[in-house]
């Protein structure tokens, strides 16, 4: 009971990566297709932003990495828009379908048009470990595949909701040991339960996941990412944070070829606070830096990797009623995005006033993969080479 909240989170942290991550040897006997030799990263700036809190001059202050280090080595959209309904389901499905969607906001629905995993994995007859998605809300269980027939599944990508890992973890292990000190070890479960529940909705809704969830074989030996991540100095202490930490982990042991990462700690603008949407913003904006710093630093990414980072959406104006703290009122404010864009195929230090829209993501990673998504409502970024 006595732990920092730091401490304990790390070693949370490291045992739930090992419990559940698939083991790289694994991962290999499985790769019979050849991957591609190009690797995409989608990173959406989650939970809803205004434009002038982040790519407008007023609010570079609150995304230095950004603007500073990485938009200067690639090229920037400043005119994005997200058309559809804007709920976080529906805005991600839209990210990663090139269509609108209309299912259920909070996540008992799949997309019901394909996602770029789907038609990444069977185009290439590739293995689930080729495609992830690595999700701060909770409410995104389904999302790696759609409701298709032909698709869904089997297909699907490798969805990871690290809060929810966390949590069942922290159950597995108080259930497992019982005897002397359990109430201690359950009234621990409760707090770090607690610790990042940082987002509107809290853990009082259902998690819907998709039928094909990490095997048996995924629940490996705890004790190498134990010992490895409690001498890291980082640790997770947000929700965002610890879906950083699982990314680098899928990273270093499979090097996919397709991941979407979610972060969204900044929706915590809900609770009204100002102050804690910007510190979201900015951590936001850190984390983005390092994965791009930790994707230079490992050979399977060094020169092929695209990263591509977007809002899912805006947030309302001022004039919308409560202004920053909701994104329910679908005036500009709450559709003005960007897109920043970097690495392998795209021009550095460049720039367009184009409008594009988010719905134009999923056939541009389409592309740049080599797989067909024909029938979607967006269309490939040209100033990307392919």
């Amino acid at each position: 009971m006595g732990l920092p909240r730091r401490d304990a989170l790390r070693i949370l942290a490291a045992c739930m990566a090992d419990w559940w991550l698939p083991r790289s040897v694994y991962a290999q006997k499985l790769r019979a297709p050849k991957k591609p030799e190009r690797r995409v990263i989608v990173v959406t700036f989650g939970g809803g932003v205004r434009y002038e809190d982040t790519l407008a001059p007023e609010g570079w202050i609150n995304i230095p990495h950004l603007t500073s280090e990485i938009a200067p080595q690639g090229l920037v959209y400043p005119n994005g828009r997200h058309e559809g309904l804007t709920g976080h389901f529906n805005s991600t499905a839209a990210l990663v379908t090139g269509s609108r969607q209309n299912v259920d906001a909070y996540g008992s629905e799949a997309p019901v048009t394909p996602t770029i995993f789907e038609l990444f994995r069977k185009e290439h007859a590739l293995p689930p470990e080729e495609a992830w998605l690595i999700a701060t809300n909770k409410s995104f269980g389904l999302m790696g595949g759609s409701k298709l027939r032909a698709l869904g599944d089997p297909y699907s990508a490798n969805v990871v909701l690290p809060k929810q890992m966390l949590i069942s973890t922290i159950k597995a292990a108080v259930s497992t040991e019982a005897g002397p000190g359990v109430e201690n070890r359950q009234a621990l479960a409760e707090r770090m339960m607690l610790a990042l529940d940082e987002g509107y909705e809290g853990f009082g809704w259902r998690v819907f996941e998709s039928g094909r969830l990490l095997g048996a074989e995924v629940k490996a030996s705890l004790a190498k990412s134990l010992l490895a991540y409690f001498n890291d100095p980082a640790a997770p202490t947000s929700g965002d944070e610890l879906t950083f930490f699982m990314t680098k982990e899928i990273m270093n042991r499979f090097a996919p070829s397709l991941l979407v990462v979610n972060f969204w700690d900044i929706d915590i603008a809900h609770y009204g606070a100002y102050s804690l949407y910007l510190e979201a913003i900015r951590r936001t904006d850190r984390l983005v830096h390092e994965l791009w710093q930790h994707a230079q630093s490992l050979p399977q990414y060094r020169d092929r990797t695209t990263l591509i980072v977007v809002p899912e959406m805006g947030r309302d104006s001022d004039i919308a009623g409560n202004g920053f703290a909701n994104h329910r009122s679908g005036d500009e404010s709450c559709r003005r995005v960007w897109l920043v864009a970097v690495g392998a195929g795209v021009p550095r230090g460049t720039g367009t006033e184009r409008p594009i829209r988010t719905m134009d993501v999923a056939p541009t990673v389409a592309q740049m993969l080599g797989f067909k998504m024909a029938d979607c409502e967006g269309r490939p970024l040209a100033e990307l080479a392919f």
